[in-house]
């Protein structure tokens, strides 16, 4: 005899239909995060181009920087409404990857010229819309991010398990069948990049998931050891306030300072170019200059060096020469983001990123198609998931262009514009009775036309024709004009059919 309560059909019915839905929720999910993640790769171009008309420029002296510096530190100290985090001041100075100098502190940033004079605002809004849908769903930043890493676990957990239940799957890696038999083509597809991408897809969630749980253990070990302090968990790796207080002697910056550092630290790195510098602590007692170097032929995303308060070399925080824990978690970042090798090693991990996402996509069509050939279709499920694979991409377009023509906040566009999209999913009759292919003809259009107008409002906003801008704006135009057409001719091609039929 059974110990649970009789349950009615109906109400089974219905668990099992919400049970499916938040397993769409979750693959959705962890396509969004595989889908920025390819797309962030190139953030650095989409910065330039979000602000095409900054002047761009190859170096800067260290006279121009400590100009800029000094403005933007005027402006954050005057900054009632700047929030208690936003201590440290940034710099980023003309590279070969970002051809500029700006200064900024939280999400307040400007651009100056090459001899320090500000021209305008260097904000990313947009750009950090879409690296923050990556790195922590727009939730709040550690939690988020702790999100994240549990998704990349799941996501690591079924690559392995993958490659376990299929042995034949590096065998057929290059035996592409074409096939018109419902879910057998998609399991083609799936498996094949499965076997491509393996190797990268294990390094990419290895590093994300690490990166994640660093942020968990800082968080843990700060409430239990630190009194809530999760920052000093990080001191072994990046360094503690005594080795502050000894390199700056306690001493606030004296004037100078920072033309001082920059001569200082050239001269003893000749080799090793500076990507980043950094004031920490503005305002304070304590406020001392960090400058962070890249060196050659190494992954750690770069090497810090300390400075006392007259701008002096005081030593480096070790991150590539140091115990092999702190070069190991220094390189984590590169490795996961693909910030190493230049723009070849970008393109790789751009190509193989978005077959990782084509590969989470097919394999919920593979589950869905197959339930349906078994006599167990899920039709609004399947039409959810292909307004889902076409339509959020679709939607960062559109937070894009409204972003950038009307200065409407982009998260509260994109995460609307997304429950929108799923209620009119659900209740519109047109769609709820239409057939997947249609459905996936019609999403298609919308993200074609999404991208021409993302490129169209930039040009129309900022009337720019530099590098900058155009080479983001023509490859939308590419793809935006290559998945209209696609659609209409899908279109066409089923429209010719069904008057053939009608003839028939």
């Amino acid at each position: 005899m059974s110990v649970w309560p009789k349950v009615h059909a109906p109400f089974v019915r219905r668990l099992l239909s919400g049970h499916k839905i938040l397993g769409l929720a979750l693959c959705g999910i962890l396509y969004l995060i595989c889908m920025t993640g390819w797309a962030g790769v190139y953030y650095v171009e989409v910065e330039r181009w979000e602000r095409p008309n900054v002047p761009e420029f190859s170096t800067a002296t260290p006279e121009a920087i400590a100009r800029a510096t000094a403005d933007m530190r005027k402006v954050m100290l005057a900054d009632d409404h700047r929030g208690p985090l936003d201590t440290d001041l940034y710099i980023t100075t003309p590279s070969q990857a970002m051809p500029r100098l700006t200064v900024g502190y939280g999400h307040e940033a400007r651009a100056y010229d090459q001899d320090g004079r500000y021209v305008g605002p260097a904000s990313h809004d947009l750009t950090h819309f879409l690296t923050e849908l990556h790195y922590y769903l727009h939730l709040p930043e550690t939690f988020g991010m702790i999100v994240v890493c549990l998704f990349g676990v799941g996501m690591m957990a079924l690559l392995i398990g993958g490659a376990l239940s299929h042995p034949k799957m590096f065998r057929d890696a290059f035996a592409i069948r074409v096939r018109r038999q419902g879910h057998l083509t998609r399991a083609d597809i799936h498996n094949r990049i499965g076997a491509w991408t393996l190797p990268f897809g294990l390094i990419i969630t290895l590093t994300g998931t690490a990166i994640g749980l660093g942020q968990l253990v800082a968080l843990v070990m700060g409430a239990l050891y630190y009194d809530g302090n999760s920052l000093k968990a990080y001191e072994p790796i990046f360094g503690t306030p005594e080795d502050v207080t000894a390199a700056t002697g306690g001493l606030p910056l004296q004037d100078g300072a920072m033309i001082n550092a920059i001569t200082n630290l050239k001269a003893a790195q000749p080799d090793q170019p500076i990507t980043f510098i950094a004031i920490r602590m503005v305002g304070t007692p304590t406020e001392f200059i960090e400058i962070t170097t890249k060196p050659n032929q190494r992954l750690v995303y770069g090497e810090a060096w300390r400075f006392d308060s007259m701008g002096n070399l005081k030593g480096s925080y070790n991150l590539s020469d140091g115990p092999a824990g702190r070069q190991v978690a220094a390189s984590l970042y590169d490795l996961h983001f693909g910030s190493f090798g230049g723009w070849p090693v970008k393109l790789i991990y751009v190509i193989l990123g978005f077959g990782l996402t084509v590969m989470i996509a097919a394999g919920m069509d593979i589950w869905l198609i197959k339930s349906a050939e078994k006599g167990k279709p899920h039709p609004l499920i399947h039409r959810l998931w292909t307004v889902l694979i076409y339509g959020s991409p679709a939607l960062i377009a559109v937070t894009f262009a409204l972003g950038m023509g009307l200065n409407l906040p982009p998260v509260a566009i994109f995460w609307g514009g997304m429950a929108l999209m799923a209620v009119l999913t659900l209740i519109s009759p047109r769609f709820s009775d239409a057939p997947i292919a249609d459905v996936s003809r019609l999403m298609r259009l919308a993200l074609g036309l999404s991208l021409l107008a993302m490129a169209g409002v930039h040009q129309a906003t900022h009337m720019s024709f530099t590098a900058a801008a155009l080479q983001v704006n023509i490859l939308l135009v590419l793809l935006g004009v290559g998945l209209t057409l696609t659609a209409a001719r899908g279109w066409l091609t089923a429209r010719k059919a069904m008057m053939l039929q009608i003839g028939q």
